[in-house]
Order: structure tokens, then sequence, then C-alpha cells
């Protein structure tokens, strides 16, 4: 398995940074419900932008519905 960096290969980070690959879609942040999170530490996540603090398998959950 490849690590990933924000869902990307790094070959595809060096190429965006290069200018040779499209850029990913904008997030459109106008629709309701999150749309990120970040890592608080302990284990769980802040979501972004309802600033809830929830398990991983929430985080999850909720990024999937998102898309």
């Amino acid at each position: 398995m490849t690590e990933k960096i924000f869902g990307l290969a790094w070959e595809d980070i060096q190429q965006m940074q290069q200018r040779q690959l499209p850029e990913s879609k904008l997030v459109a942040v106008n629709r309701p419900g999150d749309y990120g999170a970040d890592p608080v530490g302990d284990g769980t996540f802040r979501m972004v932008p309802s600033g809830d603090v929830v398990s991983f398998e929430e985080r999850c959950r909720r990024l999937r519905s998102a898309k």
C-alpha cells in the first residue's frame, strides 16, 4: 500500500508542485456538514467547521457523507 498525504501519493504532490497535474477539486465550504478534521492527539479528531470532537470511526462516517 502506498502512503498518502491528504489522499494523494507523493508522486502526485510533486507533479502538482511542478504544475504537471491538475489541482484537486475545491471543497464546497457553503454545503452544510463537516468537510475536514484535525487530529487532537489523543486518538480523537476536531471536525471542521463544526468543532465537534469525535472518534476516528465517526470522523470517517462524516467525511464519507460529505462527498
